[in-house]
């Protein structure tokens, strides 16, 4: 039953990434393995998602997926008001939002280059330990190699598009979290 409402819960993600899914140099089909890896850990781990006992795991279970909504939020908020969407940006594979023509310095991107992934890192983390099993392991250690992957390509679609400024702006922030790593 979990594997059939996996599928049709797969399918809009399928229908949101069509445009990447033959492509291993985008780094939507690293993004929607993701997606699939968090999707498959929900259905998995949904009856703990809710628990009666804090012990230290649940908490820092929820921290951590309170620190994927304040990662996710931030990351929207300002990329809606700082980004600036244009047409210019003609690659199919990316959503609408990723299309910016001016590379984002401020808010959480000042200490963070991908807060979106870092969120969905945090997700993964935070989802397993609400109940660690070792196939869940497998599934986030696979969640955590694609969501690099992605960022690592993603990294490579940026210099191309912003050039040097977008080295510069390596160098400068961490890769997923502020000070860390």
């Amino acid at each position: 039953m979990k594997v059939i409402f996996f599928c049709i819960l797969s399918l809009p993600l399928l229908t949101l990434s069509w445009r990447s899914l033959l492509s291993l140099k985008n780094h939507g089909l690293y993004r929607l393995v993701v997606w699939e890896c968090i999707l498959w850990l929900l259905i998995q781990n949904y009856r703990y998602l809710i628990v009666e006992k804090f012990d230290l795991q649940q908490l820092i279970s929820s921290a951590l997926m309170l620190a994927s909504l304040a990662f996710v939020l931030s990351a929207v908020f300002i990329m809606r008001k700082k980004g600036i969407v244009s047409k210019q940006r003609r690659d199919h594979a990316l959503f609408d939002f990723e299309k910016t023509t001016v590379l984002i310095e401020s808010g959480l991107f000042k200490h963070v280059r991908h807060p979106m992934y870092s969120s969905l890192l945090f997700l993964v983390w935070g989802i397993l330990l609400r109940n660690i099993e070792v196939t869940l392991l497998i599934v986030a250690l696979i969640a955590t190699c694609s969501c690099i992957f992605a960022a690592l390509v993603e990294e490579k679609e940026n210099i191309e598009y912003f050039g040097e400024r977008y080295r510069h702006y390596k160098l400068k922030t961490k890769m997923f979290i502020p000070y860390v790593i």
